[in-house]
């Protein structure tokens, strides 16, 4: 429904395990009536994220899949979207899945602090020098990501559309016990990419869209 909130979350899986990191969205135009709007925002989602995410990816890391729920309780179930597990396809091997590229998410509602972040898993060796991502790999497939990441997300069969933003826990929490999501969100005008890798103490998560 109009203006509902979704939480989406990435799968990701390497040698050493699993990976994720989650976005939220809201939803900006309602979809066809009968349908799951959790199912069709999941396989949007992959349908237009998947690509970028393989380009990204060094050849050890596999996009898995995505999982979507509302943001808070409602019939509608929680969607997982797998179709088929995906390799990444920059030559390996990745850094370790705790090494992760850090993508800022600006907004213009809320105070500064309230700008979200993604930590994303897969970075390859080849494209870092000393701990820092080099220019064509930031120019190229990782600005990809971020452009794509910031841009409308469309149905990929019907009228729906979702749009990213970040959830200000400051607000969500004004009136215990009640959580007021769309309140809480802001809607992001830009994503920038720091070209430090940062690390993350923790980054496995139980596998979801396993390979082998």
């Amino acid at each position: 429904m109009l203006d509902d909130i979704f939480s989406a979350q990435f799968h990701f899986e390497d040698p050493s395990g699993a990976s994720s990191c989650r976005c939220f969205y809201q939803q900006t135009a309602n979809g066809t009536p009968g349908f799951l709007d959790t199912e069709t925002l999941a396989v949007a989602l992959e349908d237009v994220l998947a690509p970028l995410f393989v380009n990204m990816l060094a050849s050890t890391f596999w996009f898995t899949g995505v999982t979507v729920r509302l943001a808070y309780d409602d019939p509608q179930p929680m969607m997982l979207s797998t179709g088929n597990p995906q390799v990444g396809v920059r030559p390996g091997p990745g850094l370790p899945s705790n090494s992760c590229l850090n993508f800022a998410l600006n907004q213009s509602t809320f105070p500064v602090k309230s700008n979200g972040r993604i930590y994303l898993p897969g970075v390859p060796e080849q494209d870092t020098t000393v701990g820092v991502i080099d220019a064509a790999y930031q120019s190229g497939p990782v600005q990809a990501l971020a452009d794509g990441l910031v841009a409308t997300v469309n149905a990929v069969s019907g009228p729906a559309t979702w749009a990213l933003g970040v959830i200000s826990q400051k607000i969500l929490n004004a009136a215990p016990p009640a959580k007021d999501w769309p309140g809480a969100f802001a809607f992001v005008d830009s994503i920038s990419v720091n070209p430090i890798i940062a690390i993350q103490r923790r980054r496995t998560t139980r596998v979801v869209g396993a390979i082998g």
